[in-house]
C-alpha cells in the first residue's frame, strides 16, 4: 500500500482504505478517477466469463513496488534490480499476487 509505505496513511484514512480493500470500488475523491481495482482472481474470472482459455494473471510491479517509488529517483538504479528480482519471486504467488499495482494476463480464445 503505496500511502504507508510514503507515511501518509493517517489514521482518519483507514475507514476509507478499508473500503476500497473490502470492495475494490474507489469513488475518486482524492487524486484518482473512480474505478474498481480488480484482485487476481476477479481479473482471471472476467477472463473465464468471456471465453478465454489457459489464462495466467501475473502481478507485474510485485510488493516492493511502493518502497521504490518512496526511495526516489536517486536511489532507483540502486534499488531496482532487488524489486524486479521481488516482483518476479511472486508475480503468480496466490498470496502475494494482489500486491502489485497492475496485472498482466495472458491467455487464448
Amino acid at each position: 500500500m503505496e500511502t504507508g509505505t510514503n507515511g501518509q496513511l493517517a489514521e482518519q484514512m483507514i475507514p476509507a482504505v478499508r473500503a476500497v480493500l473490502d470492495t475494490g470500488s474507489y469513488d475518486g475523491h482524492v487524486g484518482f478517477v473512480p474505478a474498481h481495482f480488480h484482485t487476481a482472481d476477479e481479473l482471471r474470472d472476467e477472463l473465464e466469463t468471456a471465453g478465454l482459455k489457459g489464462i495466467s494473471v501475473y502481478g507485474v510491479e510485485g510488493p516492493a513496488w511502493p518502497a521504490l517509488d518512496v526511495a526516489g529517483l536517486e536511489e532507483f538504479d540502486a534499488r531496482v534490480d532487488a524489486a524486479l528480482r521481488c516482483a518476479r519471486l511472486v508475480e503468480q504467488d496466490p498470496l502475494l499476487i494482489n500486491a502489485s499495482a497492475h496485472f498482466l494476463a495472458v491467455a487464448v480464445s
